[in-house]
């Protein structure tokens, strides 16, 4: 039997009252993470992090009707980010590779 494709993930969702915290990140399906986000991000205080087998972050919130998102890395200070359209943030949510670098992000900004 093939092993499930997943990320381990950690959220917030100030709505509900409901989260994972991101020092226990749990297990969570790839094709689970697009509903989770549509759910999650319908409000603007929350937001979605998904880890990759190397400890890099992506999380993913609302400004506006943009999605943030943001590459942060275990051992640095600074992050990559980018906003884009709210379609194209789940369409990378829905096809996230197995490591996250900033090819990613295109136009992402460093932030220090």
């Amino acid at each position: 039997m093939q092993e499930e494709r997943g990320f381990r993930i950690y959220y917030c969702d100030f709505v509900h009252d409901s989260s994972i915290s991101s020092s226990k990140p749990e297990f969570l399906a790839a094709d689970r993470l697009v509903p989770l986000a549509e759910h999650l991000l319908a409000a603007q205080d929350n937001y979605l992090g998904v880890l990759d087998a190397n400890e890099n972050i992506l999380q993913f919130y609302l400004s506006g009707k943009d999605m943030v998102v943001e590459l942060l890395y275990p051992d640095s200070q600074g992050m990559m980010q980018c906003k884009l359209p709210l379609d194209e943030g789940m369409k990378l949510l829905g096809s996230l590779p197995d490591e996250f670098t900033e090819d990613l992000l295109p136009g992402a900004t460093y932030l220090g």
